[in-house]
């Protein structure tokens, strides 16, 4: 068997490669592990006066790292 190289694929790669290959167990544990690998929740205090600007930074990043994936 043809050994896979998850950590090429992008975040769409790998989940397209998980759900054409249900049986590979590897795929879902590497598609799991990079989901675990990311920041679960943003927060920002409204009373911050630059809460704002911290919204649309984190906003900015997110699109950035999804352009780049």
């Amino acid at each position: 068997m043809k050994q896979v190289n998850y950590a090429a694929m992008s975040d769409q790669e790998l989940k397209h490669y998980m759900l054409t290959h249900r049986k590979d167990e590897a795929a879902l544990n590497a598609y799991l592990d990079r989901r675990r690998e990311r920041p679960k929740k943003v927060t920002v205090e409204f009373e911050d006066p630059a809460w704002e600007e911290k919204i649309l930074s984190i906003i900015k990043e997110k699109i950035d790292n999804k352009t780049n994936n």
